[in-house]
């Protein structure tokens, strides 16, 4: 529901700071849409328009479009901004058009100086989303377009409507405590028919966060302690039918509660070195109503809970040299469609699926040189039980189950780097090395011990170069190269390494009261054929899904001021 158009600010938490959201948040991507008060009306918009070429065979032109607008004025002592998108595709390859829809509204408002309310609204539409599913590799080699028969015939895909509601209050108190409460609600309605089932599922989930921030002197030293609770509340009501929605195959409600207590003190132990430690205890029940009968009633409950904890050590040397050491442990439960899809067929949930838990542990470094350059690197390692892995089987093809690995351990580097050797250049890379493998892990028919976890390149290596012109004029250059990857867990079958190459041109400035700015790109400027997502542990070799050859987009953004 979240139109990144209107994100004006976006965090990456890893380590101890993930230990404040609980359940599945090994990390957390924070998205912050805030509001600045303007002085009168502000309107925006952005609009692209893009083609893949033509489809093969037919001569088709595929396209792509999107149109964005938004408004932000001052109402009353607050702040009012709203705004709509609209965006379809024809699909890069067969039986793959979409449509979604967006609007959202947002008001926010000093009640005075110390206390703040913000309230949102949003609605997202997706009246249609084909699904062109996985080929074969000789598929993917001659006809990469080509959509899997299967999934035409059945018509594949899935149309999703989600309305959803927040309020979040902010008070601080004159000696710096900061009260915080939210409270949200969601709807959602979800039709997706799959090659063998006809799937159905209208959801509610309500929640609310309460939490305290608290300053604390501990001698000439300063400390944080940050408090608080979340309770969640969901209520599925899930429907399967045969493919021609003549005969169902399972009827069920299924509810989920949460409560996640959590605390985290952040102190400064020296003029450098600053300790951040966290706990958190999630309890998560599923139940499962039963009201198909006919087969017998399955219902049940399931109850995960487990203790989390966090520690970090930060010093401070200098802007340009801040290393740092962690250490946290996660807890991650199956959702409700992972425990409902049962291989052998059965309502309720799945009786020996367990929460995937890990142990984290992270050292790294980065900084910060005068503006003009930055940095980061680090190390990690999580050891894994239980971890959760998707399967097929042969009689439910291109439906995900899912299964436990005994354990597993992922070790990886992260490396990133931001230049700005001129004024007017910029330079922006990453990159990523991993090696996550099984440590124990047997299926009825194989041990898997020591194999590489599958969908996982060991290396990604993603840069940027952007060039700001004279007259408003800019320029940018993208290049990313994956190795290969395996598709299965037995590690027989692999995709080929590959890279691409875009490029990017503009131009900012003023017409009038407007600032504007035309854009035009082109993406794999080489044409490069590459897999750009897998299906992993997929039946009849279905593993591959090609991504998009050469394709362009122009557009242009408007904003008043």
């Amino acid at each position: 529901n979240v139109e990144l158009a209107r994100v004006t600010r976006i965090e990456v938490l890893r380590g101890p700071s993930s230990s404040l959201y609980g359940n599945a948040s090994g990390g957390v991507i924070s998205m912050w849409t805030d509001a600045v008060r303007p002085s009168g009306v502000q309107l925006g918009s952005r609009a692209f328009w893009g083609s893949y070429g033509t489809r093969p065979g037919s001569g088709e032109r595929v396209v792509q479009w999107k149109a964005y607008v938004s408004v932000t004025a001052p109402v009353g002592r607050g702040t009012l901004s709203a705004d709509g998108s609209a965006w379809a595709s024809d699909g890069f390859r067969a039986h793959g058009a979409g449509e979604t829809r967006r609007a959202s509204l947002r008001y926010g408002v000093e009640l005075s100086p110390r206390t703040s309310i913000v309230g949102q609204f949003l609605v997202a539409d997706s009246p249609r989303l084909d699904d062109p599913g996985a080929l074969t590799e000789a598929e993917a080699d001659t006809a990469p377009a080509a959509a899997n028969p299967r999934n035409v015939t059945a018509d594949v895909g899935k149309a999703v409507s989600q309305e959803q509601a927040g309020v979040s209050l902010e008070h601080r108190t004159a000696s710096g405590r900061l009260w915080s409460l939210a409270l949200f609600g969601l709807k959602r309605d979800l039709e997706n028919p799959i090659a063998t089932t006809y799937i159905q599922l209208n959801r509610w989930a309500y929640g609310a966060r309460a939490g305290s921030t608290h300053p604390l002197a501990l001698g000439a030293r300063a400390a944080v302690v940050t408090l608080g609770v979340d309770a969640q509340w969901q209520r599925d009501d899930r429907l399967n039918l045969s493919p021609d929605r003549t005969r169902t195959t399972r009827d069920q409600l299924e509810q989920v509660s949460e409560i996640g207590p959590f605390l985290e003190v952040r102190a400064d132990l020296t003029r450098t070195a600053t300790l951040t430690a966290g706990a958190r205890y999630d309890r998560v029940a599923f139940r499962a109503d039963d009201r198909l009968l006919t087969d017998g009633d399955d219902s049940g409950t399931r109850v995960m809970a487990a203790p989390s904890a966090s520690a970090g050590l930060t010093l401070d040397f200098d802007p340009a040299l801040q290393p740092y050491v962690s250490v946290s442990t996660s807890f991650e439960t199956p959702t409700t469609t992972e425990l409902a899809n049962r291989p052998t067929g059965p309502g309720g949930f799945n009786p020996v699926l367990e929460p995937q838990k890990a142990v984290n542990y992270e050292v790294g470094v980065r900084g910060r040189v005068s503006g003009v350059w930055g940095y980061s690197v680090s190390a990690y390692q999580a050891d894994v039980r239980d971890e959760l892995i998707p399967f097929e089987v042969p009689g439910d093809p291109g439906r995900r189950f899912f299964r436990n690995a005994g354990s597993a351990r992922h070790r990886g580097v992260e490396a990133g780097v931001a230049l700005q050797p001129l004024p007017s250049l910029t330079l922006v890379g990453a990159y990523t090395l991993t090696a996550f493998r099984f440590r124990e892990f047997e299926t009825a028919t194989d041990t898997l011990g020591g194999n590489t976890i599958p969908g996982v390149p060991a290396r990604y290596l993603h840069g940027s170069v952007r060039y700001q012109g004279p007259r408003g004029l800019w320029s940018a250059v993208d290049f990313t190269a994956s190795s290969g990857l395996f598709v299965n867990d037995l590690n027989t079958v692999q995709t080929d390494p590959w890279q691409t190459l875009g490029a990017r041109v503009g131009w900012e400035g003023q017409l009038g009261g407007w600032r504007v700015i035309p854009f035009a790109a082109v993406r794999n400027l080489f044409d490069e054929r590459y897999i750009g997502s897998v299906s992993v542990n997929a039946q009849f070799g279905r593993f591959f899904e090609p991504a998009p050859g050469r394709n362009a987009y122009l557009g242009v953004e408007i904003q008043a001021f």
